[in-house]
């Protein structure tokens, strides 16, 4: 082919040029018309709407149970937020690009009605047939007088906005406490619980003084009356509860346990720490009542001088019993806890009544204020071994135990007679009539019950006190938690569905009075055909406004602008004809108001 030569682009078979469609031979021209009925119509309207109706459905629903999922998890690790945000963003993205696709369906419906309605110059009528696009649709806005599609733009803005809205209803927010933990198995830092310490050192050390295990053992128990104790019936109570619980007492108070915690290392304030099943319990045996049968006074020389001691003697059982309190230790009205042990209580074997055991006193005395007789009570009291233990930090050793059960009488000063080389360590704490210590009007089992209540607190002090140590364990990690506001999820969600349903009904209602062409671009340039072929060859590099200026100027002639192109229905010679142009009867003008049914060519 020789350069500079057209080469025809539509040629028969015969290789004769030819610019038209050869008709069928066996003449079913027919089978280019199609009948238009409205209810019809809106049928297949109907069906193409229902499964984007329905995808909207089905991501509300997904939206909805995403959220449940998350807002029921109590702690939230990093990841599992990543995988939310990720499931949230497409859903979100998937409804509001199936949203806008609803519109857009609209759109397409809702201009050849305007159309149909009113005439308009080329360009507005270019703009409208555009109409899916907003920024077609702004840009009709900002040009046309008329205003048309005013509603759409302005719905389609407002659906938008609403599926935007989804995520200001519920935020992800950072974990504050171990109810939004999430654990591995890692190194974990844990109290140690081998001894009391006190600056770093471990107080019953052969090193360190006694005294001042004894003195921290007394002091951790005071504290107890600052601690939040829960009930529990069964260790599982313990187990579920929050970490607000700080000890737990049975529903009698005749048994008393503290839980131990493991924390991240990095955790420097401890606020969230990972709960375990380990168990540590105090509990008084069997408490004994006893009357004094008379009092004796004598002095004793100790190496602080002279001390006036009283000696009560009972009966226990058949045998005859006494105990002896120094006299600065009594008061009129008030309960005095005694240990009477010569030993350390880590050390004790004559007061010990096991391994983990140690028998306590305590003296009611009479007074004007309660109008009481003087009473004697035994309790032996107890400490449990720690349970579910797996490594040995965890274990709690017997000396400390007898330690902790002896705790309430203790003061960590010991006397010594003259000429008595060995310390002895018999101890006396007071408590004045008021105070929570104090025993009036308890019966020997509830006196027990204190004295047990005393040693929990004491553990527990013991391990939020003393120095940490690191081992392999359950590591906690702070994670997050979802807040929903579930009325404004469901409101929206609700909202969201129903104008889905009524944009759908909306079209079919628009739709009903007009015939509505296919959203194909051959049908639309079918449709445009009488109107844009009066170019001729030209113009096939303009842009649409060119384009439309050009016909609205040159071929229409409206020398303002105005023009008088609109959807319509003429006679042709093979029936009713659907075009976009000049001279069509409008959709107002027609019988009823409505196109005709039939056929169209």
């Amino acid at each position: 082919m020789a350069r500079g030569k057209t080469q025809p682009l539509l040629q028969d078979r015969s290789g004769n040029e030819s610019d038209q469609i050869e008709e069928p031979k066996d003449g079913n021209a027919q089978e280019l018309t199609r009948t238009f009925n409205p209810r019809t119509q809106a049928w297949d309207i109907f069906r193409q709407q229902f499964w984007r109706l329905l995808f909207t459905a089905v991501l509300v629903a997904l939206v909805i149970i995403t959220l449940t999922i998350y807002d029921n998890r109590q702690a939230i690790a990093h990841k599992d937020k990543n995988a939310f945000n990720t499931i949230t963003t497409i859903l979100n993205l998937a409804l509001g690009l199936n949203f806008l696709e609803a519109f857009k369906d609209m759109a397409k419906v809702l201009r050849w009605r305007v159309l149909a309605n009113r005439k308009f110059t080329v360009r507005e009528t270019d703009l409208i047939l555009g109409g899916e696009s907003l920024v077609k649709l702004s840009t009709l806005m900002r040009e046309s007088m008329k205003k048309p599609l005013t509603c759409s733009l302005a719905l389609n803005l407002l659906a938008q906005a609403s599926v935007a809205i989804i995520s200001l209803t519920y935020s992800m927010d950072n974990g504050v406490d171990s109810t939004t933990i999430t654990t591995s198995s890692g190194m974990v830092s844990v109290p140690r619980v081998d001894c009391y310490y006190n600056d770093g050192n471990c107080t019953t050390a052969p090193d360190q003084p006694p005294e001042i295990a004894q003195n921290e053992a007394h002091a951790y128990g005071e504290l107890t009356q600052g601690l939040e104790g829960c009930p529990y019936t069964t260790d599982e109570d313990i187990f579920s509860s929050s970490q607000d619980c700080q000890y737990f007492y049975s529903n009698n108070r005749q048994e008393f346990a503290y839980r131990f915690a493991e924390y991240n290392p990095r955790d420097r304030r401890r606020a969230y720490p990972y709960q375990t099943q380990r168990l540590i319990k105090t509990s008084p045996g069997q408490c004994y009542q006893y009357t004094p049968r008379d009092n004796d006074i004598y002095f004793t020389n100790s190496r602080d001088g002279p001390q006036s001691m009283v000696v009560h003697r009972f009966l226990d059982g058949t045998d005859e019993d006494l105990i002896t309190v120094s006299r600065s230790k009594t008061a009129f009205d008030s309960t005095t806890y005694a240990y009477i042990g010569i030993q350390a209580p880590q050390n004790a074997s004559a007061v010990a009544c096991g391994p983990r055991c140690i028998w306590v006193y305590a003296i009611r005395f009479n007074g004007t204020v309660t109008h009481r007789g003087t009473d004697i009570f035994k309790c032996p009291i107890t400490v449990s071994t720690v349970t579910n233990t797996a490594d040995p930090a965890h274990f709690v050793p017997n000396n400390t135990a007898r330690m902790a059960a002896a705790s309430i009488a203790l003061t960590g000063r010991y006397t010594n007679p003259i000429g008595d080389p060995m310390k002895h360590w018999q101890q006396y704490q007071l408590y004045p009539y008021g105070s929570h210590w104090e025993t009036d009007t308890l019966t020997p089992q509830e006196v027990g019950s204190r004295m047990a209540e005393f040693a929990i607190g004491s553990l527990t002090g013991m391990a939020n006190l003393n120095k940490h140590t690191t081992i392999p364990g359950t590591l906690p990690t702070l994670g997050f938690h979802l807040s929903v506001k579930w009325r404004y999820v469901v409101a929206l969600m609700a909202c969201i569905t129903g104008v889905h349903c009524s944009l759908v009904g909306l079209i079919i209602f628009i739709a009903r009075p007009v015939a509505i062409p296919g959203d194909s671009n051959l049908v639309t340039a079918r449709l445009l055909q009488g109107m844009v072929s009066k170019l001729g060859e030209k113009g096939g590099l303009l842009k649409g406004k060119e384009i439309a200026d050009a016909i609205q100027w040159e071929v229409l002639g409206s020398a303002n602008g105005r023009g008088s192109v609109g959807y319509g229905v003429r006679d042709g010679k093979d029936g009713m004809v659907l075009e976009v142009g000049e001279g069509m009867v409008s959709r107002k003008e027609l019988p009823g108001g409505r196109f005709p049914d039939g056929e169209y060519a």
